[in-house]
């Protein structure tokens, strides 16, 4: 229901447009209101909140059209309707201006008063419904704003390639600027707390909505313990005043965080957009490193014992590789509690080497599963445990090492080959093909080896990669089955139940075989 405000001069119109309103229209409009001047008009609009003014044109003191304009001024959202003598009147364009919809003549009839009121009804509910599809068209904006901020910020941590959509990436995001200085942002839970991933979660959304609403810079998600921020730059000259600016704004909003150590920052050189990874590398650097100051002193090179440390393991060089772990853990050791960044760096190396050792077929994947389950790294708070946890993961993963069939060069490479092309069409014959020796040869040689034919083993992988699959959120049987080199679902739902006794539905749903309805 509507409701009215009724201005004008004369009692009797008030009266009669009121008396019309309660007797004929009660069940679309009611009288909220009634002024006989502009002044007052202009009180009760504010007061009231009406949906719908009618206004008398000529009035002692303020006019009609002052009034609306006023009442405009203030806020309103109202719909205005003319009350009138004359059927031509002179202001005209000024109340089209005004947004004034419509005018009744007078004297008001009962028919004219119900089709010009509903006309300014259904003006009201088209602009109100205009409005509401703004501001969802306005939330929508936002919301995906957000999302290509997350994407984008992500895909410079992870080195993902933009190529022809970069110039997309900048106009979405508004990046004008011809350079940009990367952040690094490492997040760590106050020592001690009850509840550590809260406090990084809680930090990372305090800092985000400072970037966000006091500084040009915008900031990515939350990625083990870290996070990007992208700070615009206009020249290289500008660079370091607007790093300042930066600084200064987290420096007035976060001061505890950073005195505490649970925040820190580090950051890259301005370069232009292109290169924007190679800012973040440097900034990651500085804050893994500890110096947040911005400049990377000589001889500083984080991560040369993680990479010695995988050649070594992946050359079968164990005891080289356990001193480059040493070497890591070295500064750990005494520290009350391991920065995040730290702890993740670490559970990433273990991470990483299994994974190669597994593809390249020098470890059995369930084996290496077993060995990758860093669990205690994460739990271990202090320096001294969670030194002796990593020691204790690394004889872990020597043991499944030791334990691995040490294959020869040729068939390791036709593991490889297995690990990494199962989602593909693929034969016995497309493998030796593909290794450059006969299929008889390589049937022998890895029967052999592994104590399986090869398509029996293609089978058991593609079965394996399958159940993981199957207990993703959401996954389809279809999209499995083509992603594990099986174009027919049918055919992968009768293989999969040869192997494993249970359909792929039953699998992902772990309901006993025959509960969703299949034999």
């Amino acid at each position: 229901m509507k409701r009215i405000l009724v201005t004008d001069d004369e009692r009797p119109v008030i009266e009669t447009i009121s008396l019309i309103v309660r007797r004929e229209l009660a069940g679309e409009f009611e009288i909220a209101g009634t002024a006989m001047s502009g002044r007052e008009a202009i009180e009760k609009a504010g007061t009231l909140a009406p949906d719908i003014i009618l206004m008398d044109v000529r009035m002692p003191g303020i006019t009609g059209l002052d009034a609306i304009r006023e009442i405009r001024k203030r806020g309103s959202s109202a719909v205005f309707v003319l009350v009138t003598a004359y059927e031509r009147f002179e202001i005209a364009r000024e109340a089209v201006e005004l947004g004034v919809i419509d005018y009744l003549l007078k004297p008001v009839s009962k028919d004219q008063l119900g089709r010009t009121l509903r006309r300014a009804a259904e003006a009201l509910d088209r602009r109100t419904e205009t409005e509401r599809r703004e501001i969802e068209h306005q939330e929508r904006e936002e919301t995906m704003r957000g999302f290509v901020e997350a994407a984008f910020l992500h895909g410079i941590v992870l080195g993902e390639p933009f190529g022809a959509d970069l110039p997309k990436f900048r106009t979405v995001l508004g990046l004008e600027e011809p350079l940009v200085v990367l952040g690094a942002v490492a997040f760590l839970p106050v020592p001690g707390s009850p509840n550590p991933e809260e406090d990084v979660r809680s930090l990372h959304e305090r800092l985000r909505a400072t970037i966000r609403y006091k500084t040009t810079a915008i900031m990515g998600p939350l990625l083990a313990g870290h996070a990007a921020m992208l700070l615009p730059v206009k020249a290289p000259a500008l660079a370091e005043e607007a790093l300042a600016d930066l600084r200064r704004s987290i420096q007035q909003s976060h001061a505890p965080e950073l005195e505490k150590g649970t925040l820190r920052l580090g950051f890259g050189g301005a370069r232009p957009l292109e290169h924007a990874r190679l800012s973040w590398q440097e900034a990651l650097r500085h804050v893994l490193t500890g110096n947040t100051t911005g400049t990377l002193t000589s001889g500083q090179h984080a991560y040369d014992e993680d990479e010695a440390f995988q050649e070594n393991l992946l050359g079968g060089a164990v005891e080289r590789a356990r001193l480059n772990l040493e070497r890591i853990l070295e500064p750990l050791q005494a520290l009350p509690e391991v920065p995040l960044c730290d702890r993740y760096r670490v559970i990433a190396l273990f991470g990483s080497a299994g994974r190669v050792l597994a593809r390249r077929g020098l470890a059995d994947p369930k084996a290496m599963q077993v060995a990758m389950d860093c669990e205690e790294l994460r739990l271990a708070s202090s320096g001294p445990l969670f030194v002796l946890a990593a020691q204790a993961r690394f004889a872990s993963l020597v043991d499944t090492l030791g334990r691995t069939p040490r294959w020869s060069p040729l068939v390791a490479r036709a593991v490889t080959y297995i690990h990494e092309n199962f989602g593909r069409a693929m034969s016995l014959e497309t493998a030796a093909s593909a290794l450059n020796i006969s299929p008889n040869r390589l049937s022998r040689l890895f029967s052999e080896e592994t104590g399986q034919g090869f398509s029996d083993y293609l089978i058991d992988y593609r079965i394996e990669r399958a159940k993981e699959m199957l207990l993703q959120p959401g996954a389809s049987i279809k999209q499995v089955s083509l992603s594990c080199g099986y174009p027919d679902p049918n055919y992968f739902s009768r293989l999969f139940k040869k192997v494993t006794g249970l359909t792929p539905t039953s699998f992902s749903s772990g309901l006993p075989e025959g509960s969703d309805g299949t034999i």
